[in-house]
């Protein structure tokens, strides 16, 4: 009776081990199963799934200008000449699109005169543009660093550069898109953010929500734009995307539920995803998961006696209302839950359930014998038929097993017999590797080591390089009682082929260090080669003067023989360790080891100019070449190499504004300036939000009286980090970006808002730039400023510049013509420093003159200066104008500027910038001018 309770014990024993593995199983699935491929996998597809059965339409706010084979076909062979980008730019700009994203390449140069007028269509645009800029590797390795690839400064200067790398997910999908990188330390937002207006500064990646359905997005060709079809009233007031969507451009994508999309499109999808708020956010499942691995462990401990029908159904309607749950979240909230951890679970509780219920133990067996019979045999077949080969060696490194392509690849005379050592059929390089591997698998030898390496074979045919691959592995007999007969462990070499991919690898790394045409090396040659080098190089970098009207005149292939002999001239005199490159157009750049005094690099640059003293003679024609240089001393203060090349750009650009052949050295203050006007640029649109911009009012009184008429609103940017921003220095990059438009807004709503608690009679003024008179909407701005705030028209005062008169257009008077049909009163500021002229002041709707601080300033002393005074004084009055004097710091110049009939005046003499409370301070003075009786000053006034 006893024997027969051993075999009772051993299976009850079996069976609580069993059930107690499934239970760490369930527990531990949480864990494991969301980090799985497959699981991934499943994960994705339950998501396109629900993308396509909640479809959703685009907003409209975003249209797609596609380059497809109709316009490739009119327009002729890709690339296209940047005239044609800039034409398109004017119709989308005169059509009244918002912000155009041009998802074009623009980082090479293309001719001089082709990107001159993309430059100025550009700057027509008034920053509305965007140009991607994007990072790939720098070489050709996979490992390499990313390098960043950038439009042309010329281009870059007039628009918006923006983010479009591209990244796939593991299974070659694209699903998302970079909302911010931090690029050289500057925040980037992506051409996605930038269309859509997203000020969130985090950075990452963000998914793309494909249930917007790409067929709702208003779509052109490029052709039919160019041509007029397609009416200004489809491209009004929206975003443009410009982009490649014709097969042969090859600008495609694997996406998720569509299959291939354009680039351009995913942009537009990922804006859209912005603009709609559908940002998709998962919610952890591991929480959820725990708490359904509690629930399946709960049954299976109390009710496992129940028929399976009763678990298979609950776990059917579990399945059923969950996925419309999280199908409901997704739509409605743009939350994703991922459940193929959850379903997977549920069918592992089923088969826990099953296993207790069904003695599956010999099946189990038996599959498992089958299974690791046939696994044999397939590998067997798979080692004997690879054709990199591969050598399986016992403990004693002796041969249990190779690829049939094993002699042919070591050049041996016949096939290796089993038990033959390796030391008797491979070189000492591999037998040296597996010892050293061996020997780190003794230290630790229940660990799996590898190690991958390089062998080059000198063989009789040829000389052949060998990628090795070495794996130990430790090994046991089956059910782990005792040790197999091949040892403690197994190796495993695996040899291939990969000579001609170095030769390819090698040829295509020198191909990508040398310029085609002059064979002096190119930009990232010249810095590979100083990285190489080591030390430190001055850097001089040599503009051609003129060099494009040398092409126009003499044409393009005389051209690139005057550039090779330049290059010629250029090697044959840079000595033993100098350096050559070329890199850009007419840009060629010499390196010279150790770095310099200010003196050395005058001395060097005399040399260099004094190389293009002689003329170059091409094909019996004598060609005299000017040129300018910008040098650097490159050193590790100043980074890696590519940053001196920069540098020595940048001293480049300060040569070329000096008549004939020039030469500048680098100064980092400059280089400092630039990057500070990027900082801010980026910076501006997310302050306007956080309210780091203000208003102060300087005070404006009536001359005769002292008494406060108005105030001046003037714009100040207190920066968190960097202080208060000068406007000299930030409303410049403003009106170039376009941003002027914004603060002008912001400034009229802000000015009206804060005249409405002074007086009655005090007014206030707001300067209009002349980007914003030209480029917005000024009236539909300050109807909206006065709808808001209550403000009677006639207390708002704009003052504009002589330079919106640059542009003397028709639409320019009827602008000022509804201003003033408004009671808004309109002030010439700075009067006599600009462009206007008399003829054309008498024809404009003003109501003020505003006389220039630098006259008002030198007329107590300055003769002339007075004339000029007077004889505007007296012009404006002969208009019907009142006169607004600017800069009055003295009581004299203001019994001055009173005798000569100006009514009005500022400056510091009545008060300095100040708050709008101050204002409302000061206006209860009877008089804000000193009293006359402390000094003879009236008398001197009209004395002189």
């Amino acid at each position: 009776m006893t024997s027969d309770r051993i075999p009772l014990r051993s299976s009850l024993s079996s069976l609580i081990s069993l059930r107690i593995a499934m239970i760490a199983l369930i527990i531990g699935l949480p864990f494991a199963l969301p980090s799985l491929s497959f699981v991934r996998h499943l994960d994705n597809q339950l998501l396109d799934f629900r993308a396509t059965t909640a479809p959703r339409s685009a907003t409209g706010n975003f249209a797609f200008v596609a380059i497809d084979t109709k316009s490739l076909t009119q327009v002729g062979t890709w690339p296209w000449p940047r005239e044609v980008h800039a034409e398109l730019v004017d119709k989308l700009v005169s059509a009244g699109a918002r912000d155009i994203f041009l998802d074009i390449d623009f980082s090479t140069p293309s001719r001089p005169e082709g990107d001159a007028r993309l430059a100025q269509a550009l700057s027509d645009a008034g920053g509305g543009v965007i140009l991607p800029m994007f990072r790939q590797p720098f070489g050709a390795r996979s490992g390499d660093p990313l390098a960043l690839t950038a439009p042309l400064p010329l281009l870059a200067e007039h628009a918006w550069p923006a983010l479009v790398d591209v990244s796939l997910d593991p299974d070659g999908l694209m699903r998302s898109f970079p909302g911010m990188e931090i690029i050289d330390g500057i925040p980037t937002q992506s051409a996605p953010a930038v269309l859509a207006g997203y000020s969130n500064a985090r950075t990452g990646r963000l998914k793309i929500d494909f249930s917007i359905r790409p067929e709702t997005v208003p779509t052109y060709s490029v052709a039919d734009v160019l041509s007029g079809a397609v009416t200004g009233e489809s491209l009004r007031d929206r975003s443009i995307v410009v982009g490649a969507y014709a097969t042969e451009l090859k600008d495609q994508f694997a996406v998720p539920v569509y299959g291939i999309l354009s680039g351009p499109m995913l942009h537009v999808l990922a804006a859209e995803t912005l603009v709609q708020d559908r940002l998709l956010t998962p919610v952890p499942i591991e929480p959820i998961a725990l708490l359904l691995a509690a629930l399946i462990i709960a049954y299976a401990l109390t009710l496992r006696r129940l028929p399976l029908a009763v678990p298979i159904a609950a776990s059917f309607a579990l399945l059923t209302i969950a996925e419309a749950a999280v199908f409901l979240l997704y739509k409605h909230e743009a939350l994703v839950i991922y459940t193929a951890t959850l379903w997977i679970m549920l069918a592992c509780g089923l088969i826990m359930l099953m296993a207790e219920k069904i003695d599956l133990s010999g099946w189990l067996a038996e599959i498992a014998i089958t299974e690791n019979r046939d696994i044999r045999r397939v590998l067997k077949r798979v080692i004997n038929d690879s054709v990199d080969p591969v050598i399986v060696l016992d403990q004693k490194l002796t041969l249990l097993d190779a690829s049939q392509t094993t002699s042919r690849m070591l050049e041996l005379d016949e096939p290796i017999a089993h038990g033959t050592h390796l030391a008797e059929f491979v070189p000492d390089a591999i037998l040296d590797g597996v010892l050293r591997l061996e020997a780190k698998h003794l230290a630790e030898p229940h660990r799996v080591h590898s190690d991958q390496f390089e062998v080059d074979l000198s063989a009789p045919t040829r000389n052949r390089h060998l990628d090795v691959v070495i794996t130990i592995s430790p090994f046991e007999s089956l059910g782990g009682q005792g040790l197999s007969a091949v040892g403690t462990h197994v190796v495993c070499v695996t040899l291939r082929d990969v000579t001609a991919r170095r030769l390819y690898a090698a040829k295509l790394e020198e191909m990508s260090r040398i310029d085609d045409l002059t064979g002096l090396l190119n930009r990232r040659g010249l810095t590979d080669a100083m990285v190489e080098t080591g030390g430190d190089f001055t850097i001089f970098a040599i503009d051609l003067h003129r060099f494009s009207h040398l092409n126009e005149t003499l044409g393009r292939q005389k051209g690139d023989s005057v550039l090779q002999a330049v290059a010629a001239r250029l090697r044959r005199n840079l000595g033993m360790n100098g350096l050559a490159a070329r890199i850009a157009g007419d840009v060629l750049c010499f390196a010279a080891p150790g770095s310099r005094t200010r003196e050395g690099l005058e001395e060097t640059a005399e040399q260099l100019l004094a190389l293009f003293d002689t003329p170059f003679g091409v094909d019996g024609i004598k060609i005299q070449i000017n040129v300018r240089v910008g040098a650097c001393s490159g050193s590790s203060d100043l980074g890696d190499p590519g940053k001196w090349i920069e540098a020595a750009e940048f001293a480049l650009s300060d040569a070329k504004r000096v008549g004939g052949s020039g030469f500048r050295a680098y100064e980092p203050a400059s280089a400092l300036r630039r990057t500070r006007s990027r900082l801010l640029e980026a910076e501006m649109r997310g302050a306007l939000d956080q309210g780091q911009f203000f208003l102060l009012y300087q005070p404006q009184v009536a001359l005769a009286s002292g008494r406060l008429i108005g105030a001046e609103a003037l714009l100040r940017w207190q920066h968190p980090t960097l202080g208060m921003i000068s406007p000299g220095e930030f409303i410049g990059i403003a009106e170039a970006n376009g941003f002027i438009c914004d603060l002008g807004q912001h400034m009229f709503k802000e000015a009206c808002r804060a005249a409405m608690s002074w007086p009655a009679h005090v007014s206030v003024a707001v300067n209009i730039s002349p980007v914003q008179f030209l480029r917005g909407d000024v009236l539909s701005d300050i109807r909206q400023a006065l709808t808001l705030s209550g403000l009677a028209p006639h207390r708002l005062h704009v003052e504009i510049t002589e330079s919106i008169f640059l542009e003397r257009s028709d639409d320019l008077l009827l602008k000022l013509g509804a201003l003033h049909a408004l009671g808004v009163s309109i002030a010439l500021d700075d009067f006599g420093t600009g462009y206007s002229s008399l003829s054309y002041i008498s024809n404009l709707p003003l109501d003020k003159l505003k006389i220039d601080q630098s006259f008002v300033r030198d007329m107590v002393s300055d003769p002339s200066a007075q004339a000029i005074v007077q004889a505007v004084s007296t012009l404006a009055h002969g208009l019907g104008l009142k006169v607004v004097c600017e800069g009055i710091e003295n009581a004299l110049q203001s019994e001055m500027l009173a005798a000569m009939g100006c009514e009005e005046g500022q400056g510091y003499l009545f008060g300095r910038p100040q708050s709008a409370r101050q204002i409302l301070e000061v206006a209860a003075a009877h008089s804000l001018l000193p009293d006359p009786k402390l000094s003879g000053i009236t008398d001197l006034a009209r004395a002189v």
